[in-house]
């Protein structure tokens, strides 16, 4: 999921703590903080709403015959909504035609070098990293041209992502160093910005065998996000899990436990219906838990999976490979 939509503020999850002296099973706590709830719902049932009404204005906007800028702008927004409920299919063809309207737009080099970046962004979703990769080049070589240093960054920051999943982690490290050094000092940047670089650098750090030099980036961006964002905010969710993986890898396993069980409730409240992200999430947390002896709760958060698998097309997991780039 593109970590530049999933943003929206809902209602914090909140955990009820027993009361004194109750006892609860390990199981049972962990239980709590990964069981779908009626926020995730409704949070889903939004953007299935949000659908409804992008796809009415794409008809009107035809209907008017609207100019191709206008109608492209309507199709991105569309194609990344139908990407948050992981309708990759979708979301690929209504990006792909916001890409065939800018190409025969004159002077829209960068509308086009935005949309094919959202393009690149989910066909890395897809599993299509040929396809993302010419499409972020050629995103970066129309910003490039004009010349906007932020824009430039952002493509710096999405090749870093792509050669993740491609496994060329130097690469990644390198393109992510410059969109981090950018973004921290380009007063246009955004706290996304710094989120994604640092994220998409800490992992290439992590796959480089060097997760301790990770952390302080994923403190920062964790940070960053809380002074900036709701409690409840995907992203938020999102930072804390993937600190608690490089404490994991770094040999922390106290640390590790406790970001990645609360970055897990939070991605909850707006993933728990079951979206791929998500679920991938809970594999590799149930993964750390049976490494560390914590089979009950393993097998409660495997349950966890389990239950969200059932709700979701299946296809849309398999494309999910590498999300979060974990191992």
């Amino acid at each position: 999921m593109n970590v530049r939509l999933v943003v929206s503020p809902v209602l914090a999850l909140l955990l009820s703590t027993h009361a004194h002296g109750q006892q609860r099973s390990e199981a049972s706590e962990i239980g709590q903080s990964m069981r779908v709830n009626a926020t995730a719902g409704a949070f889903k049932q939004n953007l299935l709403h949000r659908i409804t009404l992008e796809e009415a204005a794409v008809r009107q906007a035809e209907s008017a015959r609207a100019a191709n800028v206008e109608l492209s702008v309507i199709y991105v927004r569309l194609g990344l909504l139908y990407e948050d409920v992981a309708l990759w299919e979708k979301s690929e063809a209504m990006l792909e035609h916001a890409v065939s309207l800018l190409r025969h737009t004159p002077e829209q080099s960068g509308n086009l070098a935005s949309a094919l970046g959202q393009l690149g962004s989910l066909h890395i979703a897809m599993g299509k990293l040929g396809e993302s990769e010419k499409e972020e080049l050629e995103a970066l070589s129309l910003r490039q041209a004009l010349g906007d240093r932020l824009q430039i960054a952002r493509s710096w920051s999405d090749l870093a992502a792509l050669y993740l999943n491609k496994r060329k982690f130097a690469k990644a490290r390198d393109f992510a160093q410059l969109a981090v050094a950018e973004f921290v000092t380009n007063g246009k940047a955004d706290v996304i910005d710094r989120m994604a670089a640092r994220i998409a650098l800490s992992q290439a750090l992590c796959y480089l065998k060097d997760c301790p030099s990770a952390i302080p980036l994923l403190n920062a961006a964790l940070d960053d996000a809380k002074a900036a964002m709701q409690p409840d905010s995907f992203a938020i969710g999102e930072s804390n899990f993937i600190l608690g993986y490089a404490y994991w890898k770094a040999g922390d396993i106290s640390k590790a436990e406790e970001h990645m069980e609360q970055g897990a409730g939070q991605m909850n409240v707006q993933l728990g219906w079951g979206h791929p992200v998500y679920l991938k999430a809970l594999a590799c947390y149930a993964q750390f838990l049976r490494e560390n002896h914590r089979i009950e709760a393993a097998n409660v958060v495997e349950g966890r999976i389990r239950q969200g698998e059932a709700v979701v097309d299946v296809r849309s997991l398999q494309t999910r490979h590498g999300a979060f780039g974990f191992k």
